[in-house]
């Protein structure tokens, strides 16, 4: 079992990004450094995604701070949404804070210092949202990739929760993982960052319909404008890639 408390920690910058590494050379989150809520990587990017089925969660809890891309994100986007982050690692909170402008704790947000499944086991709350994304230098602790793990999230979710995850596109366990995932959730949506990158996928507790895709289309309009960034690319792929879903999806 890997030991993310005690991970080697390393700051890059190169053309106006500041990047943080873990163990190895792998970026695992980046910052524009005139921007720092804009969201850098394209996995970051196709996470926002999430908006589209859920416009002001009452909580999202999100498992991995990195340099707090999501976090920062979801706390400046979403007003009216309490943001809980656990991170193991007291290095990358005190750097997430002095390097990659992370907000200090507020009414709405605070980041716990835990370990991730010890907290989820722990925790007396029922979040609308999940987001794991907890990574070493050479990919996700095992622990993080168990049917076991994946009911843990799917009973603390709220009847109306979705539970979002970072893969590995380039492991070739990720598509048992994503079959696992959808044994235990009603509808699983995953979507390719890049070739090759990372797989968001996305895990709806109980299911979720919209009325027409115009109705979705129209909220995509409206989250891009509340972001300031075209998602458009990603909509697509999304709706190109989970093509049989998205039919059972919406109702007309």
């Amino acid at each position: 079992m890997t030991n993310l408390k005690n991970l080697p920690i390393e700051i890059s910058e190169s053309d106006k990004v500041r990047s943080l590494h873990l163990e190895t050379d792998s970026i695992q989150s980046s910052m524009l450094i005139m921007d720092p809520v804009a969201l850098t990587l394209k996995y970051t990017q196709v996470t926002s995604l999430l908006l589209l089925f859920t416009w002001n969660p009452k909580l999202i809890l999100i498992l991995g701070l990195g340099a707090g891309s999501l976090t920062k994100f979801f706390y400046y986007n979403c007003r009216r949404t309490k943001i809980h982050t656990v991170e193991i690692n007291p290095r990358v909170i005190s750097v997430a804070l002095q390097m990659f402008d992370l907000p200090r704790e507020t009414s709405r947000h605070k980041v716990i210092e835990d370990d991730a499944i010890r907290f989820l086991k722990k925790s007396g709350t029922k979040p609308q949202i999940i987001i794991s994304d907890i990574f070493d230098g050479y990919g996700i602790p095992t622990q993080f990739t168990s049917s076991k793990y994946f009911k843990l999230n799917f009973n603390i979710l709220n009847e109306e929760g979705i539970f979002v995850i970072n893969f590995w596109g380039s492991d070739k366990n990720t598509p048992n993982f994503i079959n696992e995932l959808k044994v235990i959730f009603n509808q699983v949506i995953s979507v390719n960052s890049e070739k090759p990158g990372n797989i968001i996928v996305f895990c709806f507790k109980k299911g979720f319909k919209f009325p027409a895709m115009k109705k979705m289309q129209s909220r995509l309009e409206l989250l891009e404008l509340k972001i300031n960034f075209d998602l458009k690319f990603f909509y697509k792929r999304m709706l190109k890639t989970n093509k049989k879903t998205f039919e059972s999806i919406f109702c007309n």
